[in-house]
């Protein structure tokens, strides 16, 4: 059996008017792309619905695989990952469509370096016009991990590759262990990626001529609450912080500005970050065994990568 260069791996729960909606595009894209053989593969995470059969009747050309037990976004996705046997892998949501030359910009990165670990493009929603994200910056600031949005058509350097859609290496994404399921059931397992890759000295890279669309949220609502979202999400960045924030200045930073914030909050009657802090520390004994993992293996420091992150494209 000939091994295809590229694995599109398609995360699906419960979706099958979904992958009805986006598989057409993703079908396009790959036959857009001469110079590379493609597979698809849909890893149906337990769904109840009727996935399966619609993609064996639909889309006999996709590559169908069902797990074992619902393991949810990051399990699901390392679990495809084991099947590939591609050079380069492509974990996707099943609420993403692609434009028809989306995939030829992000191969193309890896034809040019040994270096680069993964790739992502601009994401707009289903109405074709709203954009939602790209390039992503970070900064650490009083103990805290912030995000911000860099302009959309700006190419220097991503603090991480966008979960929903990005390709990647396939040895070194199994290297690193894929998404880190401490971070279940969502959020920040693609930014903890990443900035692993960043400090092993690898590549993370945007190219905005890739083009996706996300229906945002479209499966994660159905799933969690709102509310219990935006605690998962606190809860991650404490969690990302302290497996991955390894520089002694800015590790002394947290831990004198995180009881200041707590008790800020607590005067004001704010209990998000006090329930987030709790849901942390029940993971801290599995967080600090990964840190100190981590020291063993980067080539750089924070202050390093953040500069490069913030550094504005020439």
């Amino acid at each position: 059996m000939n091994i295809p260069d590229i694995t599109l791996i398609i995360t699906n729960w419960n979706g099958r008017e979904l992958l009805r909606e986006c598989l057409p595009s993703i079908l396009k894209s790959v036959a857009y792309d001469k110079k590379r053989s493609y597979e698809i593969m849909v890893v149906d995470d337990c769904s109840s619905d009727d996935s399966l059969e619609v993609l064996a009747r639909e889309f006999p050309t996709v590559r169908a695989e069902k797990t074992p037990v619902n393991y949810g976004f990051h399990g699901a996705n390392n679990f495809g990952a084991g099947l590939a046997r591609s050079h380069l892998i492509m974990p996707m949501n099943n609420d993403i469509k692609l434009d028809e030359d989306a995939l030829y910009h992000l191969a193309e990165h890896f034809d040019k370096g040994k270096d680069t670990f993964s790739v992502s493009g601009k994401f707009y929603a289903f109405d074709g016009t709203t954009f939602l994200y790209g390039n992503r910056g970070g900064y650490f600031q009083n103990g805290h991990f912030y995000l911000y949005e860099k302009e959309p058509d700006d190419s220097s350097q991503t603090l991480f590759a966008c979960g929903g859609a990005f390709m990647v290496d396939r040895d070194r994404y199994l290297k690193l262990g894929g998404f880190d399921p401490i971070y279940h059931p969502l959020y920040y397992e693609e930014i903890d990626l990443s900035y692993r890759a960043l400090k092993r000295g690898w590549k993370v890279l945007y190219e905005p001529k890739s083009v996706a669309y996300h229906k945002v949220q479209s499966t994660i609502t159905r799933q969690e609450k709102k509310r219990q979202i935006g605690l998962i999400s606190a809860r991650n960045n404490y969690l990302f912080v302290w497996k991955n924030i390894l520089d002694r200045p800015l590790t002394y930073q947290f831990l004198f500005y995180i009881p200041l914030f707590l008790i800020r909050d607590l005067f004001r009657l704010k209990s998000r970050f006090w329930i987030a802090f709790y849901m942390a520390l029940k993971r801290l004994p599995s967080i600090l065994k990964a840190r100190r993992r981590e020291k063993l293996d980067v080539i750089f420091s924070d202050r390093e990568i953040l500069q490069k992150i913030n550094r504005p494209a020439h």
